[in-house]
């Protein structure tokens, strides 16, 4: 009886996922005739097609939520979208500007000569993954990425107005990347990136390799940004593994404040404030922060927003993500001072400009450039890992 009530469960959910679908039609803006050859896809998805000679397409087995729908073609300007699906989708028409018979290709804006030579290695490693994430994680037209330094500024960009194509052995998937913005600020020592990644499913050769790749997702899905997210907007936190503790930047006039006021207490203090004063007390010289002992409440952290099927991601100080049920593993290792392979993964995040980050059931998140995070994510958030949001974790 319980198999028969499952598999009519499974078919409904079927049924109920078809239902939604994105219909529309793409236009040239000056001459309002339809465009054929669009390509228009769903960012960070499996999703994607082409319009047809009336101009029109249509994405289907959709679940509700917010997207970014993407249109893209060589002779025409892109156009991003954000859309929120739902069944009751009315049909969108999407124009697109012409490029002044500029094909799309042609970089007006100065860079540097050579610039691959001189900052491809710093591009992979950024963008890319390091070696042991992105040995198997091929970049097939590197020249078409161009390169800006800002030798005041000692800031690198990197640009270019063709889609950038990843084929990723080890997961599984071909990435077309529409790249909108890469800098590596060497002052500060961050890096922002942003785009719109469309997956496609490799052919595997045969089924050792099908399975492979799935094992490979479901091993680079655990503990990552991607499950973090969901499984905060799920409420799920403890149920998967991750831990939330407040982290705190300590100066190192707080540092002397601290260890004054130590000598002083003569009396009991809560236990907060007890394990804060500890750690400061014990900072050695070159450590400029502490994490709290006590796991934050996911209520402490996240709330509605005016968009119902997201949920609003917001705090003041920096967090510390620990994940339970994965340990560094070595290629992180052997970027640490010491190496420390036998600990589990943490992530400090914090938010670059004090504004919230929306965040959706399938994992997406929006307003990202928000989003700086130093540790475990900052190593292991690249192209080389990245799957998309429609990707389903299987814990069996």
């Amino acid at each position: 009886m319980k198999l028969i009530l499952t598999s009519f469960l499974m078919v409904i959910s079927i049924v109920t996922i078809a239902q939604f679908k994105i219909i529309g039609k793409v236009l040239d803006r000056e001459t309002q005739k339809p465009l054929e050859g669009i390509s228009i896809f769903l960012s960070h998805t499996t999703n994607g097609t082409i319009t047809n000679a009336k101009g029109d397409f249509q994405l289907e087995h959709l679940k509700p939520g917010k997207y970014e729908l993407v249109a893209t073609s060589l002779n025409f300007e892109d156009n991003i979208v954000s859309i929120q699906v739902s069944q009751t989708n009315e049909p969108i028409v999407i124009s697109l500007n012409p490029t002044a018979n500029q094909l799309k290709e042609v970089i007006v804006e100065s860079y540097d000569e050579n610039g691959w030579d001189k900052w491809g290695e710093s591009f992979n490693s950024y963008f890319i993954g390091s070696p042991d994430l992105a040995k198997n994680c091929l970049f097939k037209n590197p020249d078409v990425l161009k390169f800006k330094f800002g030798s005041n500024s000692n800031k690198l960009r990197a640009f270019t107005n063709e889609k950038l194509i990843f084929e990723n052995n080890s997961l599984g998937y071909r990435i077309i990347y529409l790249l909108s913005k890469f800098e590596i600020d060497f002052n500060n020592n961050t890096f922002l990136f942003k785009g719109y990644p469309l997956f496609e499913e490799l052919k595997p050769s045969n089924s050792k390799q099908l399975a492979e790749w799935n094992k490979n997702r479901n091993e680079t899905y655990k503990g990552s940004l991607r499950h973090f997210i969901r499984s905060l907007y799920n409420n799920q936190l403890v149920k998967d593994g991750f831990e939330v503790r407040k982290v705190k930047i300590v100066s190192k006039e707080e540092e002397y404040r601290v260890k004054e006021l130590i000598k002083q207490l003569h009396s009991n203090v809560d236990r907060d404030s007890l394990d804060y004063y500890t750690k400061v007390r014990n900072l050695s010289f070159d450590e400029n922060k502490v994490t709290l002992n006590s796991i934050l409440s996911r209520d402490s952290i996240i709330s509605n927003s005016s968009d119902p099927n997201a949920r609003s991601l917001y705090f003041q100080e920096n967090l510390q993500i620990l994940y339970l049920n994965k340990r560094i593993p070595n290629g992180f290792a052997k970027t640490l001072p010491a190496y420390r392979g036998y600990e589990l993964t943490r992530t400090d995040i914090s938010l670059r400009t004090n504004s919230p980050i929306f965040i959706y059931a399938n994992g997406n998140y929006y307003n990202g450039l928000e989003l700086l995070t130093d540790g475990y994510w900052s190593w292991s958030e690249k192209v080389s890992t990245m799957l998309p949001s429609d990707f389903q974790f299987d814990n069996h």
